[in-house]
Parts: structure tokens; C-alpha cells; sequence
């Protein structure tokens, strides 16, 4: 007889889970215009925000998404049947990190990753394409179309937290995106003068009419996330 893999949050009535929202957030990559491929065929919306670590605004954060992995241990207990089940049963690890630099060290930023998958199962298990909808600061929807959203970006995230078990993993909750409020996009990788470490004047009436900027052709597109 062939093992039953049906989840044991699969009743669960994700329409029922309440849609929560982070505050705005640094992207660190992000695929929500466009879904990523490379962990499924059939497409992922991926988004990675950063916020700092000291903040009361990622703490506030933290603390749902252990409320939410707390909750959906004790569930799991109760849907389990079987002592061996009920014994082994563990909390998956945290869903964020601290983040690293390139030496190991600690950034003092703490990130999050939020996913959703590019497609629905209709009744009849036919998977239908589901776009991310998407919206600008003041709150008007933004089409994909055109639009590139690279690190440094300023966003905002609707989602739910999910619960999940495998016995591999543990019970844990998953960061499902819903929607994603684009409060400032930054594209192409182009730097910004600071960064290449001119001098910026605070205001424009401190300096001698501008130089005329370059034609667009001219910068450089190369960049990652």
C-alpha cells in the first residue's frame, strides 16, 4: 500500500490565516515581477527583505512569526496519531538570519524570505498562472510589465504565515507573499554619486547649475543582487 504524504495541515483553510503586513523593508533579491524558475518549473515569487536587527519593527516581526511556529507545533501534536510521531516531532529552524558579510561577520541586519508559487490548482488539478499583485506608495496597482525591482529597494509585504510539517524539517510556518507595496524601486544596479564616493551637496541651491546627466546608453546595467 502506498504511504499516505498528504500534509497534515492540508484541511487547513489558508483563506482563514490573516493577512499581515511588514513595515517597509530593504529587498535584498527579489523575483516578484517576473517568477523565478530555479526551484520550480513552474515558476516562484521569492522576495528577501532586511531590517535592522535592534529595531522594534523586526522584533515585532520576529516575534509573530514564533507565535505562528508556536501555535502550529501544538497543532501538530494534536493531528499526530502515533507516539513515534508525537515523539519525534521537532520545531523547524527559524525562518530568518542574521545576516553576513563577506568575512562572516555580522551586518546587524536580520533577513526574512517571503515565497509564493506562480501558479493555482484549480478543482480539477489543472495549475492556473497567478500574477503578484503589485502596488505603488500611495497605494495604485502597478503593472509587472517593465518593471525591474533590484536590491535596495524599498518595500512593504502582505503575507501569510503558513503552517508546514515534514519530518525532515519540523513544524514550522512558512512566509507566504500575498501582495507587495513598492514604496521606492531600484533598478539597472546603477550606483548612486555617493556611492562612488563624490561628494553630494544637500541642497541644489548650494552649487553652480548642473552638468547635464549622460544619455542612458551610456551607464553601465551590469549588477547583481
Amino acid at each position: 500500500m502506498a504511504k499516505n504524504t498528504k500534509s497534515i495541515f492540508a484541511d487547513n483553510d489558508i483563506r482563514q490565516i490573516p493577512v499581515k503586513t511588514t513595515p517597509t523593508a530593504e529587498t535584498v533579491c527579489a523575483f516578484i515581477t517576473e517568477p523565478s524558475t530555479e526551484y520550480d518549473d513552474d515558476g516562484q515569487y521569492f522576495l528577501r527583505i532586511k531590517l535592522k536587527t535592534d529595531s522594534k519593527e523586526c522584533k515585532r516581526l520576529i516575534k509573530e512569526i514564533e507565535t505562528a511556529s508556536d501555535t502550529a507545533f501544538e497543532d501538530a501534536k494534536d493531528k499526530l496519531t502515533t507516539p513515534k510521531e508525537k515523539n519525534s516531532l521537532k520545531k523547524a529552524d527559524p525562518s530568518y538570519k542574521e545576516e553576513l558579510n563577506d568575512d562572516g561577520e555580522e551586518t546587524g541586519y536580520t533577513t526574512f524570505n517571503f515565497k509564493r508559487k506562480a501558479y493555482r490548482n484549480n478543482k480539477n488539478g489543472e495549475k492556473i498562472p497567478f500574477t503578484l499583485p503589485l502596488f505603488d506608495s500611495i497605494g495604485k496597482p502597478l503593472s509587472p510589465e517593465g518593471l525591474d525591482i533590484w536590491s535596495g529597494s524599498l518595500v512593504s509585504v502582505a503575507y501569510r504565515l503558513v503552517p508546514f510539517y515534514t519530518a525532515q524539517l519540523g513544524v514550522g510556518v512558512s512566509h507566504r507573499i500575498e501582495a507587495v507595496q513598492i514604496i521606492k524601486a531600484v533598478s539597472g544596479g546603477a550606483k548612486t554619486a555617493s556611492e562612488y564616493g563624490f561628494a553630494v551637496a544637500e541642497s541644489a541651491e548650494d552649487e553652480d547649475e548642473p552638468v547635464s546627466a549622460m544619455p542612458d546608453e551610456a551607464v553601465d546595467s551590469d549588477g547583481d543582487y
